[in-house]
């Protein structure tokens, strides 16, 4: 099978004993960060599974399928795209990498074992951190504060240069490779948001405006063209955009009205 297939095979018992509306789960599974499982209801005349009404008559089912009231179920699944959930980590930077680092960054509950060379020599406030004379750098473990781990992790992946940077992950990255002064990283997502991400032209030019993306804010400037395409950007409260955004729009309404 490809990267993202897998099965679930599992045998229910006892299945003509279940009674209408009652659930039969099997035992759930972990496949690319998410918990499976297959899910059939018995709805009288009919049996639904999750994501399938009418999955079949309950007198095929007991015909053809039934075999000393075990049912064995085989679901191949492919996924295409996943929303919502965090993708597959490229490296790793947890306990088993503690031999090959000198400093433990805490973000909340989860802990990342780095180099502190490394990072301070890409990010200046890490090298204040690590080699300045403040009292943390003296410390073998540090609170990060403000921070989302699963951000963070994103971050110290493209950081160690694995080819970590989507539509999913770009916003995090940016957010925290600009708390942490790491401009490579943001010149890496920019040329990402610029080149190939999908995102929306209003979303872009928010990003363009949060994080001083000059290379981005033009082309998204440039993109637009009628009154309509400034309405289409323009924030439920504009007081929130970036001024200079702004005065940019401002100025194109003038010359297309």
């Amino acid at each position: 099978m490809t990267e993202r297939e897998f099965t679930l095979k599992h045998i229910f018992t006892d299945v003509e004993k279940f009674e209408q509306n009652q659930d039969l789960f099997s035992p759930k599974k972990e496949n690319f960060g998410v918990i499976w499982s297959d899910l059939f209801k018995n709805n009288g005349d009919d049996w639904d599974s999750w994501g399938w009404f009418y999955f079949i008559e309950w007198r095929t089912l007991e015909d053809e399928y039934l075999d000393d009231g075990k049912m064995e179920v085989e679901l191949h699944v492919k996924i295409n795209k996943m929303y919502g959930f965090p993708r597959e980590e490229l490296r790793s930077f947890g306990e088993e990498m503690k031999q090959f680092s000198d400093v433990t960054l805490k973000v909340k509950e989860r802990k990342f074992y780095v180099l502190k060379l490394y990072l301070s020599s890409h990010s200046p406030y890490f090298a204040t951190l690590f080699l300045g004379r403040f009292q943390e750098s003296e410390k073998s473990e540090i609170e990060l504060k403000d921070v989302n781990p699963q951000d963070f992790q994103y971050y110290l992946e493209v950081l160690h240069l694995e080819n970590g940077i989507d539509d999913d992950t770009v916003q995090g990255i940016l957010s925290v490779a600009d708390m942490f002064d790491t401009p490579k990283i943001v010149k890496k997502c920019e040329e990402f948001l610029v080149k190939e991400s999908k995102k929306g032209l209003k979303e872009k030019l928010e990003m363009a405006g949060s994080y001083r993306l000059e290379e981005l804010k033009k082309m998204c400037l440039d993109q637009i063209k009628s009154r309509a395409d400034i309405s289409s950007v323009i924030s439920e409260d504009p007081s929130e955009m970036d001024p200079k955004i702004l005065a940019e729009l401002l100025k194109k309404a003038l010359v297309l009205n």
